[in-house]
């Protein structure tokens, strides 16, 4: 009996931790998710890997230079769901998009929806900002009045 009674506190234990590291993993804490804003910029490096997809972007900052940003995507298995591959944002390639920008202030976020040189606007977010279709609906609106943040939206609509 003390052998399986062993086995079974062991086996909860491992249970226990094994959902903390799950639920961490996919908490968007990190990321401000009231904040919305959309930039431009180079497409440095696409990193179509697991768990989440990475792109890299360098943005121009006021004074001319320019500061590489990372903005992270969902996995390469919703994102092929979508139409999006390893291919999809090529270095060089310049890009309008929005994020949900990280809460320390650092430059990088989440992606919401990114809208590629030929127009078209793919969702390569998987929740940590909100990339689907009324959201670019709403941005492209936006955008057309001049407004960068939804903050900033919001402000003029009062």
């Amino acid at each position: 009996m003390t052998r399986l009674h062993t086995l079974a506190l062991a086996s909860l234990g491992a249970a226990l931790v094994t959902a903390g590291a799950a639920q961490a993993h996919h908490s968007f804490s990190q990321f401000d998710r009231t904040t919305e804003v959309v930039k431009t910029g180079e497409i440095v490096r696409w990193a179509f890997n697991n768990p989440h997809s990475w792109l890299y972007l360098d943005i121009g900052n006021p004074d001319g230079t320019t500061t590489l940003w990372s903005f992270e995507g969902s996995s390469p298995t919703s994102l092929i769901a979508r139409g999006i591959t390893g291919s999809t944002f090529e270095p060089g390639a310049v890009i309008t998009f929005m994020y949900c920008p990280l809460a320390d202030g650092r430059p990088g976020g989440h992606l919401g929806w990114a809208q590629l040189a030929d127009g078209s606007y793919i969702n390569p977010s998987d929740g940590g900002c909100d990339g689907d279709d009324a959201n670019v609906e709403r941005w492209k609106v936006w955008i057309e009045q001049g407004f960068r943040s939804n903050r900033e939206a919001a402000a003029a609509a009062q």
